[in-house]
C-alpha cells in the first residue's frame, strides 16, 4: 500500500463503505430474487436452501450436501455455494470442495468467508503458500475477524518452518486429516501447527506483557513482549503492542520498526497502520500521517478512531474544514467519542496546535451532533485559550444555543472587551 496525502479521501469523508457480511437469515436465504418475498411466497427452492442450511448449521454436512445439490449449484447464492463448499470439504470431498468454493468468490469478489475457506482446503494439502495467499484475501474483506486472523498466523507459520512442524504433522493428521480447530458460523479455523507447550507460554508472557503495558511500566512490558515474539514471531497483534510500549517509551524508530513488522505478518491489521499515523504524528509530518491514517480507514471504513485521528491531522495542518467534517462523521459513528480510551493496541491523537481555534472546532461539531453542554464546554475551552472572534459565534450551526443563557453571557463577554 502506497502511503500519500489522499485529500481528495476527506473531501467526500461521509461516502465510505459498509460489510457485507451480516447473519444470515434462516427463514429467507440471501438472493436478489427473494428481496422483498413474503413468507407464503417462498418457492420450493428456497425451501430447499433453508433445508440446506438448517442442516449445514446443524453439523450435517451430508444433509446439507443433499439438499443444496438437490438444485442447480450454479444458482445457489454465493453464501450457499461457500456452505456447500465447506460441507464438501468436511466430507472429504476435496476436488468438490475447491470447485465451488472458488465458483463462490468468483461471483462475490468480497466473500471473505469463501477466500478462508478456499485457504484452509490449501492448508488441509500442506499448500501452505497458497494458504496463506487465501487468508490474506479473505482479511482484506473482514480485517477483524479473529479466525482470520488466527489462519494467517497458522498458514505463515507452516510455510516458514517446514521441517520443524513434521512430527507434529504427522501427528496431527493421525487425529484430523482436515487439520481443523472449529467451525464458527461460515469459517473455519485450521490447527496451528506450533507445539501446545510454546503457545501456552508464548500466551502467558503476552498477559503478563499486557498486565505492564497497562500499568505503564514499559520497560518491563518491553522485555516480556521481545520473550514472546521470541516464541511466536507470527502475532501481528503481540509485534503490534510490542510497538506501543516503545512508543509510550518515545523509541520512535524502534516502535516504527514494530508496527511495520506487523503489517509484514498481516499487512490488513489497522492497528499497526493507525500506529504508524500516530508515529508521524508525534513528529510534525502531518500528511505522512494522513497517509497512513487513510490506508487504515480502506481497511476499516467506519473507524471513529481513525476520523478522530485524521480531524486531528487536519487541526494541527489549519484545515479547520476538513477536520471538522472528520470529527462530525466520527461522532456521528460513536457519540461517546470522547468519553472512550483508546482500544489496546490503537494509540488515539489530539490535536496541539492553536488550541483555541481547535476547540472552537470541536465546538461546531458537537454543536452539529446537538449535544448543548458540550458545545458549551468547549466554546469556554476556547475562550479561554484566547479565542476572541466573536463573528465566528454567528455561524448557523450555533443558532441551537440562542436560547441558552450560558451562551448569552458568553456572547455578553465579548461585547465588554
Amino acid at each position: 500500500m502506497k502511503h500519500v496525502f489522499r485529500m481528495s479521501v476527506f473531501l467526500c469523508i461521509g461516502v465510505l463503505a459498509t460489510s457485507l457480511f451480516g447473519q444470515i437469515p434462516e427463514q429467507i436465504p440471501e438472493a436478489p430474487a427473494t428481496q422483498g418475498v413474503e413468507p407464503q411466497e417462498i418457492t420450493p427452492e428456497m425451501r430447499t436452501i433453508i433445508e440446506g442450511n438448517r442442516a449445514f448449521e446443524s453439523d450435517d454436512y451430508q444433509a446439507a450436501v443433499d439438499a443444496y445439490m438437490s438444485l442447480n449449484t450454479l444458482a445457489l447464492p454465493p453464501y450457499a455455494q461457500n456452505r456447500l463448499g465447506l460441507s464438501l470439504f468436511m466430507l472429504s470431498r476435496f476436488a468438490e470442495a475447491g470447485s465451488i468454493l472458488r465458483m463462490a468468490t468468483r461471483r462475490e469478489k468480497d466473500l471473505s468467508a469463501g477466500f478462508n475457506n478456499l485457504g484452509v482446503l490449501d492448508y488441509s494439502q500442506q499448500e501452505f503458500k497458497d494458504a496463506e495467499g487465501r487468508f490474506k484475501d479473505a482479511l482484506e474483506h473482514d480485517p477483524d475477524n479473529r479466525i482470520l486472523q488466527h489462519n494467517l498466523r497458522a498458514a505463515k507459520y507452516a510455510r516458514e518452518n517446514g521441517r520443524r512442524i513434521r512430527p507434529l504433522l504427522a501427528a496431527e493428521r493421525a487425529e484430523d486429516p482436515l487439520l481443523i480447530d472449529l467451525r464458527d458460523g461460515d469459517v473455519a479455523q485450521v490447527t496451528i501447527l506450533m507445539p501446545a507447550d510454546v503457545l501456552a507460554e508464548a500466551d502467558l508472557i503476552s498477559k503478563r506483557a499486557d498486565s505492564f503495558l497497562a500499568r505503564k511500566m514499559y520497560e518491563d512490558a518491553i522485555i516480556e513482549y521481545r520473550r514472546g515474539i521470541d516464541l511466536d514471531r507470527y502475532n501481528a497483534s503481540l509485534t503490534n503492542r510490542l510497538g506501543i510500549a516503545y512508543h509510550q517509551s518515545q523509541r520512535l524508530k524502534d516502535a516504527e520498526r514494530q508496527y511495520k513488522n506487523a503489517l509484514k505478518i498481516n499487512p490488513y491489521y489497522v492497528q499497526a497502520l493507525n500506529n504508524l499515523g500516530s508515529i508521524e504524528y508525534s513528529r510534525g509530518n502531518y500528511r505522512r500521517a494522513v497517509g497512513y491514517y487513510a490506508d487504515a480507514l480502506d481497511v476499516r471504513s467506519e473507524s471513529p478512531t481513525i476520523l478522530q485521528n485524521i480531524g486531528s491531522c487536519f487541526f494541527a495542518m489549519e484545515l479547520w474544514e476538513k477536520g471538522l467534517r472528520a470529527y462530525i462523521h466520527a461522532l456521528r459513528l460513536d457519540p461517546a467519542l470522547f468519553d472512550a480510551r483508546s482500544g489496546f493496541g490503537t494509540l488515539i491523537q489530539t490535536a496541539q496546535r492553536n488550541e483555541s481555534m481547535v476547540n472552537f472546532y470541536l465546538a461546531k461539531a458537537f454543536a452539529s451532533s446537538g449535544d448543548l453542554d458540550r458545545t458549551m464546554s468547549f466554546l469556554y475551552r476556547a475562550v479561554e485559550e484566547g479565542f476572541d472572534e466573536a463573528d465566528l459565534l454567528n455561524d448557523p450551526v450555533f443558532e441551537i444555543l440562542a436560547e441558552d443563557e450560558r451562551f448569552v453571557r458568553l456572547l455578553g463577554s465579548f461585547g465588554e472587551r
